[in-house]
């Protein structure tokens, strides 16, 4: 039993047993006594130890073991311990001990070690230090340096030569050595890390046990989370590989019959026991002193990630959850994971689980196709990728073997995203092919309303393996391109959009064949710097890479030749109201007519054969003319801007200008507001940029001269004035 361990617990009693117990014995171990010694005298308790210290010292002395009695006695000195009991004794062991070795005069100098020493706690400290820097002594600098290895002991130059990681040897005198170096036992994990360390983290991440006992032993038997972090980064075990190791340490630690760990996952602590513990007893006082739902819930969940645990383990955990879905204060969420991972568990559905399913197949349908049944509802409620694809093998049950795969079609967009890889791989099996690209179809004109499953059928649409009247190749890719910047603005804290926006960068951008290339394959210049706007608002590094790539393939002076006024290129220049008008035609489409069709193709489809079905075929090219209709009209969103936000050159006819000029064969003057393409509703003054007559005058400036070419002919005019207009 570790006296260090018993100190540290404050356990005094035990510690005094178990250390009579050790002398008399003659098997007490002399490395772990000094460090409770010293951990006693940091707790103002030596005066209880210092009897038995001296004890212990003249048990040493009788088996001639000089130099672990002067480590015991030194210790109790620097412990708190009265010096006058204890320098003469500690000072002719040290001298038995160590007398004889070159080294003894040296350091006994640099230190003031002396029978006759002032200080005598301050003087032992630093011999005992310094004469344990023999070559081969592993130390550490926290102050920068890092980890080293003690390569020489110079007597003479009373110096101490160091190498550190890296190969950089650098020589330091005994006192400045002593004061500014820790001393590292063998086995602690910097050191094995400085020898060898690729294999110490490979080893780390290997067993995190050993590791983790490795760290608790260094800190007295008592870590924080914060020191477990440290000690971790400290052999290159940093960021998402602490995360990984974290998770599977915490599991370990719970299970294992040495350690207890209080206090939550990210707040732990981790204690060593001086006996065995029951894991099922444990883990269930633990799980019950956690007070939230989800908390305990992921807790449970983890513990079945990975390696197996004890059956014994599994029933605690799985009772303590069951207990805590009883009590107050769970959610609708907390509630149906909850019933989903004890369903899967224990191979039966908990009877709430039951009756709420039956409330859910019996609730009313939706008004409409847009509406989502209520089991869906609850579906997509349940929590982690894990327990939503479990939802499958519900679907199965509820609905049976010839009817679950419909259901799964028919509501396929408002599944879960831990359900859409198996609900789609069990449609494509058994040929619903043409289901399947319908519906991405659909969401293309969406993107934003089932992102996991959009890019599941992206992958299957783009690569060949569903075939459909899709949209042409360059609305594809602005519908997936509008996709990646949404989920790439929306990823940071949130796992579920991180996790599809690297699936839909690994379609679009990475691998032997990425889906952009294919789809940008007829795209113009002017089309591509349609794209490179779109993505200077933010998509994923690889994204980005493969447009610039593109670009520099079809135009190596692609960015030479960018605009430059702000009006020619891509972007759509309106006034806010314009842009709101236009933005609310888009919701009409999107949120009325498309649910609108998407009825009228679900009662077309119930009329049977499709093949020989008018009401189908009139339903899915109404659909075809929506999605291309609003797909274009989100590209249009996506590339504009408002001209109150744009620098208006002075005295140059562009949008946002009223311009007054003179027709020269009439003389006759006219005044007109150049403003946005959905402008048109502010007045009959009002002309777009983009027309034929202020298209031909952008650009020029008060007293110009100039032909237009318009649709009715030839007009010669001159610029009289151009002022600016007040825009929101």
């Amino acid at each position: 039993m570790s006296l260090t361990i018993l100190v540290a617990q404050e356990r005094w009693q035990e510690f005094d047993e178990t250390w009579k117990a050790a002398l008399d014995a003659g098997q007490t171990d002399v490395s772990d006594l000094t460090v409770a010694l010293d951990l006693a005298g940091n707790k103002k308790r030596i005066a209880r130890c210092v009897a038995m210290a001296k004890k212990q010292a003249t048990a040493l002395v009788e088996t001639d073991d000089h130099g672990d009695a002067a480590r015991v006695l030194g210790a109790a000195l620097c412990g708190g311990g009265n010096p006058a009991e204890l320098a003469g004794d500690l000072y002719s062991e040290a001298f038995k001990a160590w007398g004889e070795e070159p080294w003894w005069e040296a350091i006994c100098e640099a230190a003031g070690f002396s029978g006759e020493s002032p200080d005598l706690r301050g003087a032992w400290s630093t011999f005992d230090k310094l004469r344990s820097m023999a070559p081969g002594t592993m130390i550490y600098h926290g102050g920068g340096w890092g980890v080293g290895e003690v390569t020489e002991i110079d007597p003479i130059e009373k110096e101490i030569a160091i190498t550190f990681a890296g190969g950089r040897t650098d020589r330091f005198p005994f006192t400045t050595a002593a004061d500014i170096f820790e001393l590292l036992d063998i086995d602690d994990l910097r050191a094995r890390y400085y020898r060898d360390a690729e294999g110490t983290t490979k080893g780390v991440k290997k067993d995190p046990l050993e590791a983790l006992l490795a760290v608790v032993d260094r800190h007295h038997g008592r870590v924080s989370l914060v020191a477990v972090r440290t000690a971790l980064a400290q052999v290159g075990v940093e960021g998402s590989a602490w995360t990984a190791w974290w998770r599977k340490a915490h599991k370990l630690a719970g299970n294992c019959e040495w350690l207890r760990v209080s206090g939550t996952k990210s707040r732990a602590v981790v204690e060593r026991l001086l006996e065995a513990k029951d894991p099922a007893e444990d883990l269930t006082r633990r799980l019950r002193l956690i007070s939230k739902p989800e908390e305990l819930i992921n807790t449970v969940r983890d513990l079945f990630i990975g390696s197996k645990i004890e059956p014994e383990v599994c029933t605690a955990a799985l009772a303590a959850l069951d207990e805590r879905l009883t009590q107050p204060g769970c959610t609708e969420a907390d509630l149906l994971t909850g019933w989903i991972i004890l369903r899967h568990h224990r191979g039966e559905s908990p009877a709430p689980l039951t009756e709420r399913l039956k409330e859910c197949m019996e609730a009313e349908a939706p008004e409409t196709a847009f509406g989502c049944p209520a089991l869906w509802s609850d579906f997509q409620k349940v929590r982690g990728y894990r327990e939503q694809e479990q939802c499958v093998e519900l679907l199965k049950e509820l609905y049976g073997e010839e009817k679950w795969l419909d259901e799964a079609g028919a509501s396929l967009q408002h599944t879960s995203p831990g359900m859409v890889r198996a609900l789609v791989d069990a449609l494509l099996e058994k040929g619903h092919g043409q289901a399947l690209a319908a519906q991405y179809t659909s969401l293309l004109a969406r993107p934003l309303r089932a992102p996991d499953l959009l890019v599941t059928l992206a992958r299957l649409a783009e690569t060949g393996r569903i075939e459909g009247s899709f949209p042409t190749p360059l609305r594809r890719a602005q519908a997936l391109v509008n996709l990646a910047t949404h989920l790439w603005a929306g990823r940071r804290g949130n796992q579920a959009l991180t996790r599809v926006n690297q699936r839909l960068a690994t379609l679009l951008a990475r691998g032997d064949s990425p889906a952009l290339k294919t789809l940008l394959a007829e795209a113009s210049v002017e089309d591509l710097r349609g794209f490179h706007l779109q993505a200077s608002r933010g998509v994923d590094d690889a994204i980005e890479a493969i447009l610039t790539e593109i670009a520099f393939d079809l135009d190596r002076n692609f960015f030479a030749g960018a605009s430059t006024h702000f009006w020619e290129g891509e972007a759509v220049w309106t006034s806010r109201d314009g842009l709101e008008r236009r933005a609310a035609d888009l919701r009409d489409i999107r949120d009325v007519k498309i649910p609108e069709n998407e009825d009228a193709i679900g009662r077309a489809a119930a009329f049977g054969d499709l093949s020989e079905n008018s009401e189908w075929e009139a339903a899915m090219e109404e659909q075809r003319n929506l999605t291309s209709r609003a797909m274009d009209m989100e590209a249009e969103l996506r590339h504009t801007d408002l001209i109150a936000n744009a620098v208006i050159p002075e005295d140059t006819i562009c949008p946002g200008t009223l311009v007054t000029y003179r027709e020269t064969e009439s003389n006759q003057e006219n005044s007109i507001r150049i403003l946005g393409p959905w402008d048109g509703y502010l007045g009959d003054d009002v002309v777009s940029y983009r027309a034929p007559l202020a298209a031909s005058m952008l650009g020029l400036h008060t007293g110009d001269q100039a032909v237009l070419e318009l649709p009715a002919g030839k007009l010669d005019i001159e610029v009289v004035s151009i002022e600016l207009l007040e825009i929101e």
